[in-house]
């Protein structure tokens, strides 16, 4: 099992460790109070919302339903904060809730972030202490999609399929200016989900997007005005890491370098408010076969589509045109 494929999964458990710390006695509370099985049924008196939700990210939260069913569902997310946010979502081992992840994985991963910090570990560090210091079932999220990185006062829809039902987390983990990460800081909102319709209706795309390893294929001009891009995970990267994929305005002399360095979380900087770049949305990780949608109005000038993982290699410009 390759060490650096591990580290994004698990930066969900890292961050999970410091919140029980941190975190006043009334917000434990209310992660212990939702319970510590999938849910099997719905509570009296609880409606859940169908096929399209608000979400909205502030500093330092995510306002979102407690419940969801399955199937084909539309984050309609705004950012009111003032730094970059997204909100992942993912779903637990059945069984698992936030409580189990406190107690069971996150002690082992204190000593990781202060080691990074301090220089005293290196990248390579990282998937031999993992591999000794974590339960397998705490490696073992399955990625479901959500909206992807937002710059502040920006507003886009992002669709995905919840598949199954379960207890899942929506997370934002992008670093605050003076380095500590969102999650701590109070935004991970924790979902149950129950059966849902089986017949949905999907958005119509416009234009569509493909992620592959040797990089991304899709549209390098597009008309200004509003698009729907279905966006198709054609391949696994290497390790157990899925694809995401996040869309950026550039403007003249934005270094792109400086971009693909900002991505990734373990770089000093990197996922470290502000962004080089403004945010506009996106869909987060999939797996192989998954695809979702996202809505965007897009004014002239030039673009980025870039993951998370590899952003040097996974990347697509593109132009929008009057």
């Amino acid at each position: 099992m390759s060490g650096l494929n591990l580290i994004k999964p698990i930066l969900a458990c890292i961050l999970l460790l410091t919140l029980s710390a941190c975190e006043a006695p009334q917000r434990e509370a209310r992660a212990n109070d939702q319970g510590n099985m999938a849910p099997q049924a719905l509570p009296q008196d609880v409606q859940i919302p169908v096929n399209k939700v608000d979400v909205t990210t502030t500093e330092y939260a995510i306002l979102a339903p407690d419940y969801l069913p399955t199937g084909w569902t539309t984050f309609a997310f705004t950012n009111r904060g003032g730094q970059e946010h997204f909100v992942a979502m993912y779903r637990l081992v059945e069984g698992k809730t936030i409580k189990d992840q406190l107690r069971e994985v996150a002690p082992a991963f204190d000593p990781i972030m202060q080691g990074l910090r301090s220089g005293e570990m290196t990248k390579a560090d990282i998937g031999p202490f993992l591999e000794h210091n974590v339960p397998d079932w705490g490696l073992q999220m399955t990625w479901v999609g959500g909206a992807g990185l937002l710059s502040n006062g920006h507003s886009v829809e992002a669709t995905f399929n919840i598949d199954k039902p379960g207890i899942y987390l929506l997370e934002c983990y992008v670093k605050a200016p003076d380095g500590q990460w969102h999650t701590l800081m109070g935004m991970l909102h924790q979902i149950q989900v129950y059966p849902g319709p089986t017949e949905q209706q999907l958005p119509s795309a416009t234009h569509n997007l493909i992620i592959a390893n040797s990089g991304i294929s899709g549209p390098e001009v597009v008309k200004a005005g509003k698009h729907t891009f279905r966006i198709d995970i054609g391949e696994n990267p290497p390790g157990s890491l899925p694809y995401d994929l996040h869309l950026a305005k550039l403007e003249e002399g934005t270094d792109l370098q400086q971009v693909y360095f900002w991505m990734d979380w373990t770089n000093v900087g990197g996922l470290r408010a502000p962004a080089p770049v403004t945010f506009l949305g996106g869909i987060e990780q999939m797996g192989v076969g998954n695809h979702g949608y996202v809505s965007v109005d897009l004014a002239p000038g030039k673009y980025l589509w870039l993951s998370e993982v590899n952003a040097a290699n996974i990347n697509l410009p593109f132009v929008v045109t009057e």
